[in-house]
Parts: C-alpha cells; sequence; structure tokens
C-alpha cells in the first residue's frame, strides 16, 4: 500500500494538479459557462419553462386528457388577457391589430406597419402574455398530435413502433418535462465528458514516461517488487483518475443547482415535449446518474489505453500523437451514444451496455496483454 501511496503522490504532483485546475478553468470559460448563466435561453425558451413549471405543478407526474382540457381553458383566459391588452393600444386596433387573433394572422410581410408595431410589441415592449401564448401553443401542438410522438419524420423498425406505443397506451407519454430542460442537461453532459476526458489523458500520459525516459526500467526489473511496479502503477493511476472524475462531477452538479431543474428530475425523460424516447422509463435522475456511470466507466476505458500508450511510446509526442485519434474517437462517438443520447430507441436496444463492456473488455485485454510481457521482459529489453 505504501508503494501504491508514493506513486499516487508522484501521479498528482502539484504541477498537474494546478494543470487539471488551469485546462479546467478555460474549459469551462469556453464551452460549459454559458448554459449554466443562459438557461433558458431568451424567448421562447424562458416562457416555456415558466409555462412547464405551471404544468408541472397543477398536474404533477404527466398531463391526461381532462388536465389537457384545462390546460386549454387556461389558454383561451390567457388569450382574453392578450386582447385586452392589445385593444388598450390605440396603434394596434388602428392597424387591424385589436384581437389576439388578428395580431398572431396578421401579413407581416405585405404590411409594414403592422410589422412594425408586431415587432413593437414582441421585442421592444416584450409583452410577457404574448410570449406566453406561443409557448403554450407550442405544448398543445405537441398535446395533439401523438402521431409525431418518437418518429419525427423518421422510420420506426418494428420494434421502436412497439416501444412507442407501449408509452402512448400507459399515458407515460404525457410526461410534464421539456425538451430545453433535457437539451441543456445533454450539452452540458456532453462537454463535461470531453472535459474528463482530456482531464484522464493529463494525468495518465506520464505514467511510464519518467521511469523509462530516466532509465528505471531495468533497475526495476531486476527485482520482484520493481517488475510489480507497473501493476501498482496502475491501481495508483486508477486511484487518481477516479478521484479527478469525482471532483470534476461534483464541481459540475454544484454549479448544474443554478438551473433550477431540481423539479424535473421525478419526471420521466420520454415525452412528447421532449422530443426523446428511451427504451426504460428512465426518469430525469436516473438518466442522470445513468450519465455519471457512463462517464466513470469511459473514464476508466480510456485510463487504461492511454497507461498502454504510455507504456510503449517512446518519447512524450509520440505518446501525445497516438492519443489524438483516441480523443478523436471518443468524442465524435462515444461521448455522442455512451452520453448524450444513451439508452434512445435511435439506438439498440442493447447498444448502451454492450458498447460499455466492448470497451471495457478491449481496453483492459491491451493492457493485459503488456502487464504479462513487462513480468516476464528481459532486463536488456
Amino acid at each position: 500500500m505504501r508503494i501504491i501511496w508514493n506513486e499516487l503522490k508522484k501521479i498528482l504532483t502539484l504541477k498537474i494538479i494546478l494543470l487539471l485546475v488551469l485546462v479546467s478553468m478555460i474549459f469551462y470559460q469556453l464551452f460549459i459557462m454559458f448554459d449554466f448563466e443562459f438557461f433558458p435561453n431568451g424567448r421562447p425558451a424562458g416562457d416555456e419553462f415558466k409555462v412547464g413549471e405551471e404544468m408541472m405543478a397543477k398536474y404533477g407526474q404527466f398531463m391526461d386528457e381532462k388536465e389537457f382540457e384545462d390546460f386549454k381553458k387556461v389558454y383561451e383566459q390567457r388569450v382574453e388577457d392578450a386582447t385586452a391588452y392589445l385593444q388598450s393600444q390605440p396603434e394596434m386596433a388602428a392597424a387591424g391589430m385589436g384581437s389576439y387573433q388578428e395580431f398572431k394572422s396578421a401579413d407581416l410581410e405585405r404590411d409594414q406597419k403592422k410589422s412594425e408595431l408586431h415587432s413593437k410589441v414582441m421585442f421592444e415592449d416584450g409583452v410577457d402574455v404574448i410570449w406566453e401564448l406561443q409557448s403554450r401553443e407550442y405544448l398543445i401542438d405537441l398535446y395533439k398530435h401523438p402521431e409525431r410522438f418518437g418518429s419525427y419524420g423518421l422510420m420506426l423498425t418494428e420494434e421502436q413502433s412497439d416501444r412507442v406505443e407501449a408509452l402512448l397506451a400507459s399515458g407515460n407519454a404525457y410526461a410534464t418535462f421539456l425538451h430545453d430542460v433535457f437539451e441543456n442537461y445533454k450539452n452540458l453532459s456532453g462537454n463535461l465528458s470531453i472535459l474528463i476526458l482530456i482531464s484522464v489523458m493529463i494525468v495518465v500520459t506520464p505514467l511510464y514516461m519518467a521511469d523509462r525516459r530516466n532509465k528505471m526500467t531495468q533497475l526495476q526489473y531486476s527485482t520482484k517488487v520493481g517488475r510489480s511496479l507497473f501493476h501498482k502503477k496502475l491501481v495508483a493511476a486508477f486511484i487518481a483518475v477516479v478521484s479527478v472524475i469525482t471532483v470534476q462531477i461534483a464541481v459540475f452538479f454544484y454549479l448544474y443547482r443554478g438551473n433550477d431543474t431540481e423539479q424535473f428530475m421525478d419526471k420521466k425523460v420520454s415525452s412528447i415535449f421532449s422530443f426523446f424516447v428511451s427504451w426504460w422509463d428512465l426518469t430525469f435522475l436516473q438518466y442522470i446518474l445513468l450519465t455519471v456511470l457512463s462517464m466513470y466507466i469511459m473514464g476508466i476505458g480510456v485510463l487504461l489505453l492511454v497507461a498502454f500508450i504510455s507504456s510503449t511510446a517512446p518519447n512524450y509526442m509520440t505518446n501525445i500523437g497516438l492519443q489524438v485519434p483516441l480523443a478523436a474517437i471518443f468524442i465524435a462517438l462515444g461521448i455522442e451514444y455512451l452520453v448524450k443520447d444513451m439508452t434512445s430507441i435511435q439506438l439498440p436496444k442493447a447498444f448502451l451496455p454492450v458498447s460499455l463492456g466492448i470497451m471495457l473488455a478491449v481496453s483492459g485485454g491491451i493492457f493485459l496483454l503488456k502487464w504479462r510481457k513487462e513480468r516476464v521482459a528481459d532486463i536488456n529489453e
């Protein structure tokens, strides 16, 4: 254990820790903070978020037909409020937009005056009730057209169609969960995964390089304890990587609290309002926990592959060069399908567990072969 502790101190040096902090701060500013600071992002996203909060408070987990009728009644009441506002503006009535329906159906391309007044109401004055009505109309349209759910213009297989039909029949498809909330988390979790990938590479890249550069391997091969260092270095790297990932995730969710999405945690992610269909009946919280698990597994897979590269590359330039295509593959494919779109019916049902299992098996197998070779390596190699 003392050897592992000493190796751990060699891995998490002050220089590496400061580099991790610097890289993380830059990465957050460039790619992550925007989705924290600007959520919901403008209008009508902010208005839809407020309507969604009202839906959850009033109707709970799902919106059934009776509750949908109530939702439409509220919409009609808000139409009356909008009409009252428009009638209170003399220029609106004079331009033929004295009611909400007239305002909504106005020909803005042919009538410059109407176009200017419309822009004034929407953008200069930012009348809340008008924006709110657009959000309500959008949600009503989604509810009234369940036939769009799951396909969105794509051809579904029989198994995918059965899943969609099961959600509609059970009523689970009418969960009060919003697309913008889901997309915001997917963007954030995808970027967090990239940061974790970079962090793992920073931590593991020097793992075996320093000993080879200092010609220490020949000395280590001369003793039984020295030969065991190859394995113990990996154990120390594993502890370091898990610790770094845990800190990254902890910081991320501390900041994510500010997005005020706690009320969505018990809502099903498969919803006509979210444009997402999962193979399993996951709540938002369960989906988040699954993405976190996937991040840990991917981090361990990257650890094993980078450790293998570190043990074979002759110098740092080659080491880093070999990691570039590895990073590209993980960013382009791994993060997209194993974090952001995990459990989607657009992927095979067994894709997530099989892919993560194969990744661990392949990366672990490659490193195991290297470890076995090191155990019997000649002292002069």
